[in-house]
């Protein structure tokens, strides 16, 4: 059974090892080793450029191998250009690991890909239910945002018009090309952007004021 196609990350050869007995026949899999000197933005491009369904990876990276980065700086890089896409960070620091994340639910337990059957079929289970539920809601959205498309510009309500550019949105959220949009629905997503970016500057000058 192949439930998707996994890009995993880590330093330890041994390590890549053990979760490619973990994930044999149930998912693909494409490993990538971190090696002395291995640059953050070379990774997050090879990662991209397959593209995966998940994307696993080891939290000190730097356990073994000379770099400046973690598991966390690597998936807070990737999702700055795919914020949607499913991670997990594998560790045995689990202190360490839930400090460091933005979401201690990537966080999971290194030991149990190598633990007992049940807590592995646990785990893949787990990932596969990520997997399959991103695809869900992504197709889902493509489905909802080209059915509006379908609907003259001219007869489109406010309320679809702003589910559009939502839709819109979400979908360039994953690294994607949307649907074309009308010229003048562009322009309502350009307004809304602008007004969003002016609203944070807004919110900044109001704290510098107060300091």
């Amino acid at each position: 059974m192949n439930n998707g196609r996994i890009v995993y990350i880590d330093e330890d050869p041994d390590d890549i090892v053990y979760f490619q007995d973990f994930v044999d026949g149930h998912f693909s899999l494409e490993t990538i080793q971190v090696v002395n000197e291995s640059e953050l933005s070379d990774i997050v491009d090879d990662i991209l450029n397959s593209p995966p369904d998940a994307v696993i990876t080891d939290f000190m990276l730097n356990e073994k191998a000379t770099v400046g980065f973690n598991g966390q700086a690597l998936i807070e890089l990737l999702q700055e250009r795919n914020k949607h896409i499913p991670c997990f960070l594998l560790t045995s620091h689990a202190p360490d690991a839930l400090e460091a994340t933005h979401d201690a639910r990537l966080v999971q337990a290194k030991a149990v890909m190598m633990g007992e059957d049940n807590l592995k079929s646990l785990f893949r289970s787990q990932i596969a239910k990520v997997i399959e539920d991103h695809r869900v809601k992504l197709s889902r959205a493509e489905e909802e945002l080209e059915s509006l498309l379908a609907i003259m510009n001219n007869e489109l309500t406010a309320q679809q018009r702003k589910r559009i550019i939502e839709l819109d949105n979400y979908i360039e959220e994953h690294g994607m090309t949307s649907h074309a949009l009308p010229e003048e629905l562009k322009e309502e997503r350009s307004i809304k952007l602008l007004t969003e970016l002016i609203s944070q500057v807004d919110q900044l000058l109001s704290r510098e004021e107060k300091k």
